[in-house]
């Protein structure tokens, strides 16, 4: 069960580190002020899941080599932010109107599906297990172009 291989990847490894890609939770705080989305602990912590390119994608069938910054689910995320990153319970899915929603709406995450073995854009079947989304817009953070005044 993902919630449990989860909990114990937290025991093993005592969270997660305070960057993933060189963008740490206040840096991603800045560009949503920015951005004026405010600083919603949920949504600071859903960009920085997709940022994690240190762990291992959690879909049973992933791309070879494949990250959470590559595709995660609302479940992968609600789990990363809930027990990954603050040692508690897996974030509710109705949540993701709050930490999804406002940057899909803007372009920062886009909608994804992993079929057959790969991700492709779009989500190409209503209410499958296996949409997703990625932040490519985040992993722009470390450099100088979003450049925050």
């Amino acid at each position: 069960m993902l919630h449990d291989d989860v909990a114990a990847l937290r025991e093993r490894t005592g969270g997660t580190p305070d960057e993933f890609q060189g963008v740490s939770k206040d840096r991603i705080r800045d560009v949503l002020t920015y951005l004026h989305l405010g600083t919603n602990a949920d949504l600071v912590d859903g960009v920085f899941a997709l940022l994690d390119d240190q762990t291992d994608s959690w879909f049973p069938k992933p791309p070879k080599d494949a990250k959470i910054t590559d595709g995660a689910t609302t479940a992968h995320l609600g789990c990363h932010i809930g027990i990954l990153q603050r040692g508690g319970m897996k974030l509710d899915r109705e949540g993701r109107d709050y930490w999804i929603k406002p940057l899909r709406e803007l372009g920062g995450i886009e909608a994804i599906t992993l079929m057959d073995g790969e991700f492709i854009s779009g989500h190409v079947k209503a209410k499958s297990p296996n949409s997703c989304c990625v932040g490519q817009f985040f992993k722009l953070l470390n450099t100088r172009i979003m450049q925050v005044s």
